[in-house]
């Protein structure tokens, strides 16, 4: 059983890279329901058509990662498949769809030869028993308790999964690809088919039905009905992210209030993923309806403060996020909600409400960090020894709204026993205390530092940022949130030491692999919100996908090495020689 997960992962990864989008509406996407709280979409053409141009393709693939007999195995699975009649230039999704009673995944892809796709389950599944359903027919994998059903043009996989681990957002199980399911290395002699009977338990009618009804979708009935999901089609990205959250609320009916039900209907997420040269570029749009779209337009776009950036007293920033959001946009989807009330009723106590509170503080904020650095310290706990950990010198500030509201907040009981007013400064009544950032609290600003010195040159405002890349600053003024990391200072103080010595080569690679990340979210349009991340890679002539396929192909052949010295026994101190042997002797580009 293990030994078919593992081959079949690797094939379907084969798979998903080498599928494609022929249209901007595909025929795949007919057959995804609009109940559908995730879809993933893989525009696999783009992709193979630059991983080609660098020289990568899937033999390479194989050959880089592994060896031997396993890498002839993996390559007659990937052959396999290449002949088992699916649309390898198909459009593939995946999705999620959640209920209360059913929820499931599936894996859709096109079909070009529905006879050899046959054949090739009657190869791949031991207990193949092909069976019919109206315009269909459809396998019982009853290991996995899985349907997987196709027609003379679509295949559907489809396997149920846990509503729990949907609700927590943990990763559901994985669906099942055609292989052994017994263990059995041996898969290529066909087995014969099994008569054609009726479905063997509940489960599995009421998985066929469910693909029963996925086949036979109205047009109103699909994702397709639902114009942020065609929006990211008509995008033609690399990879589609699209997440639709209404389901998910309206199967939580006596947890979730209908009034928030309500608000949130029409929202939606999208992201467009694409790999360029040098670079990763994520094109995300926020879908609102029209009662959320109304407390946005109320209050309309705050702009994000770069004054409060820029000032920031240090030249080697590695990372910020400047944001403007008003509060009070809280306070009305709360009371659209109707539960305002508890909320005042859990703050009674402290005289204070929520509208207090939301108007204390406007809500442009900022978030600073600075000098990164790996530092071996003396242990706080054992006399003698020493820790090796992070530090870093950051500053966090947030301007006050209405100066009465700031006042009656701090003033009330819940902060009284903590402040103490001297003149215009709210003063913390035990203030240096081991481990407490420095603070400063006025009617018009609260700041908090990693320590005073730092605080006290952020107010006095004498200093400027340095070390930014001011063509993104620019870009953020009058957009409500921008945001940067830095990889590039942050993995270059990690000292070398700190890394195993066997594995330092292979470590500088991955340091010199990303140069910073931008993210930027613009204003409210009416109807959306678009925000855009790139992330930037030290080589910029060089396809950002490929860069990571050959970094990822080098670590698994520095793991597989590893492996096999631990194994014989034989120190480790060749095994980064081995890996840039074994990247000297990779197939070229």
């Amino acid at each position: 059983m293990t030994k078919m997960f593992s081959k079949g992962l690797l094939t379907a990864i084969s798979a998903a890279v080498l599928l494609t989008a022929c249209s901007k509406a595909p025929e795949q996407s007919k057959y995804i329901p609009k109940t559908a709280s995730v879809v993933l979409s893989l525009n696999s053409k783009q992709i193979s058509k630059k991983l080609i141009t660098d020289g990568i393709t899937v033999d390479k693939l194989f050959e880089a990662v592994q060896s031997g007999d396993t890498a002839n195995q993996v390559k007659k699975a990937w052959k396999d498949l290449e002949n088992s009649g699916i649309d390898l230039q198909a459009h593939s999704f995946v999705s999620v769809v959640y209920a209360r009673e059913r929820s499931y995944v599936t894996l859709t892809s096109g079909l070009k030869d529905a006879g050899k796709f046959e054949e090739y389950l009657k190869k791949n599944i031991s207990s193949f028993s092909l069976k019919k359903k109206n315009d269909f027919q459809y396998v019982w994998a009853e290991e996995q308790e899985t349907v997987i059903a196709w027609n003379k043009e679509i295949v559907i996989c489809l396997k149920g999964t846990n509503t729990d681990a949907l609700k927590y957002g943990l990763p559901p199980a994985g669906l099942p690809v055609p292989g052994n399911p017994d263990g059995n290395d041996d898969t290529s002699t066909a087995q014969p088919a099994a008569q054609v009977a009726p479905a063997a338990n509940a489960e599995e009618e009421t998985w066929v039905a469910e693909a029963d009804h996925l086949f036979h979708l109205k047009k109103d009935e699909t994702a397709g009905s639902i114009t942020a999901f065609n929006d990211l089609l008509k995008n033609n990205a690399d990879i589609g992210i699209y997440i639709n959250p209404e389901p998910v609320y309206s199967a939580q009916a006596t947890m979730i209030p209908a009034n928030l039900k309500a608000l949130l209907a029409g929202c939606y997420y999208t992201g467009a993923v694409n790999f360029e040269k040098g670079k990763v570029l994520v094109d995300g749009t926020s879908y609102v309806g029209k009662d959320l779209a109304a407390i946005y337009e109320k209050y309309g776009s705050l702009e994000a403060d770069l004054s409060m950036l820029e000032k920031y007293p240090s030249q080697n920033i590695t990372g910020f996020m400047v944001y403007g959001f008003d509060f009070r946009m809280i306070g009305d989807i709360v009371k659209s909600t109707g539960l305002d009330g508890f909320a005042n009723m859990g703050l009674h106590s402290s005289g204070l409400t929520l509208d207090d509170i939301l108007n204390a503080f406007k809500g442009q904020l900022v978030f600073v960090a600075s000098d990164f650095e790996v530092k071996k310290k003396p242990s706080a706990y054992f006399e003698g020894d020493s820790i090796t950990q992070p530090e870093s010198k950051w500053v966090f500030a947030m301007k006050v709204g209405d100066k009465a509201a700031f006042d009656k907040v701090m003033n009330s009981p819940m902060l009284k026993g903590f402040f103490v007013k001297e003149g215009d400064k709210y003063v913390m009544q035990q203030s240096g205390m081991p481990g407490m950032p420095a603070v400063s609290i006025t009617d018009k600003l609260v700041v908090t530092a990693s320590d005073d010195a730092l605080l006290q040159s952020y107010l006095e405002g004498k200093g400027k940022a340095g070390g930014l890349d001011n063509g993104f600053v620019s870009k953020i003024k009058g957009n409500p949130m921008g945001a940067y990391v830095n990889f590039e200072k942050i993995v270059n103080n990690i000292p070398e030491e700190q890394i195993p010595a066997d594995g330092r080569e292979l470590a500088g690679k991955f340091k010199g692999l990303l140069k910073d990340m931008t993210a930027l979210s613009h204003s409210f349009d009416g109807k959306t919100q678009h925000s855009e991340i790139v992330v930037n890679f030290r080589n910029e002539n060089e396809n950002s996908l490929v860069q990571i396929i050959n970094l990822g192909t080098e670590a698994a052949r520095y793991m597989e090495e590893k492996k096999k010295k631990e194994l014989a026994g034989a120190p480790l101190d060749s095994a980064a020689t081995a890996v840039a042997d074994s990247a000297a002797a990779a197939p070229a580009n």
